[in-house]
């Protein structure tokens, strides 16, 4: 190639440049909320996980969650905090504790031993990525009633929230509508984990409200009623419409009406898509982000 057709091709990138960049960003704005997208999520993205986290971007999203995060191993973690840093992404929840479907009432040495384990490599992981927010399983139900085995499973929480606390690290906690190894989970609604986080009374013991499991467990009708009972403990949330778990408008739930309540609560905080996705290709791909834009209006 020549100086001269160099010089020609260079000045009309220069001026295409800017202007394919803002048709670009005019299709697919940042949305305003900070809808999370998770790793092999959207379909069409390419493998590599960072080409992942760019992909995400340049379709609007500025949030991430992944909740296998703390299991990748250090080199994955820089990339990532290296990446979303670099771009303003949030960082969402990665799972810090499955909570071994252990008895927090009656939580031996050697289940602590485990819990301080899985604290210390979150406290890794956030020095790496810069992430607050660690989803938090307490453990499973036993036959007390309820209040009474929150009140005794205080001590473990707070053995917990003693080792992730000055590093800046909030444990939100997760009621499932599923069991966690054929154990019913201590905390199955929103209220339930409501009156934990009431009961450990620390700024890293927090609520993690996913619409989906408490959808899941008949509550779907009174989504706004419950929030604002709980909110005063919620740091984090999830959406996933039921049935099906798959993006809003498949299935039942009125996620529209959660976003707009949010809106109005002025939460800037992420909201985790934890869910799949119903179609496959470049059509599920716009079916998911159209979802998604129509709830951000």
């Amino acid at each position: 190639m020549n100086r001269r057709t160099f010089t020609k091709l260079t000045l009309a990138s220069a001026l295409l440049g800017p202007a394919a960049t803002a048709s670009a960003n005019d299709k697919n704005p940042a949305f305003k909320a900070k809808f999370a997208p998770t790793l092999n999520q959207l379909p069409t993205a390419p493998k590599d996980y960072v080409d992942q986290l760019k992909f995400a971007y340049d379709h609007g999203f500025r949030a991430w969650e992944d909740n296998w995060l703390k299991g990748r191993g250090p080199k994955v973690w820089e990339k990532v905090g290296s990446f979303c840093n670099d771009k303003g992404i949030t960082l969402g929840v990665s799972v810090i504790t499955a909570g071994y479907a252990i008895d927090f009432s009656k939580a031996t040495k050697e289940d602590r031993a485990k819990l301080a384990a899985d604290m210390k490599k979150g406290v890794e992981l956030a020095k790496a990525t810069g992430q607050t927010h660690m989803t938090f399983l307490p453990g499973s139900r036993n036959e007390m009633p309820l209040k009474e085995q929150i009140a005794k499973s205080v001590d473990t929480m707070h053995h917990c929230c003693d080792i992730v606390e000055e590093h800046g690290i909030i444990l939100v906690q997760e009621p499932l509508s599923h069991q966690i190894r054929k154990k019913d989970p201590l905390l199955r609604s929103f209220e339930d984990g409501h009156m934990l986080c009431k009961a450990v009374n620390r700024k890293s013991c927090k609520l993690l409200a996913d619409f989906y499991h408490e959808g899941e467990i008949g509550h779907g009708d009174r989504f706004i009623e419950i929030i604002e009972k709980v909110w005063d403990e919620v740091a984090y949330v999830q959406f996933g419409d039921s049935p099906g778990r798959k993006e809003p408008g498949t299935g039942k739930l009125d996620l529209g009406s959660v976003a707009k309540w949010l809106r109005e609560k002025n939460y800037t905080g992420v909201i985790g898509m934890e869910h799949g996705v119903k179609g496959k290709g470049e059509e599920g791909l716009n079916n998911l982000i159209a979802a998604y834009r129509k709830i951000d209006a």
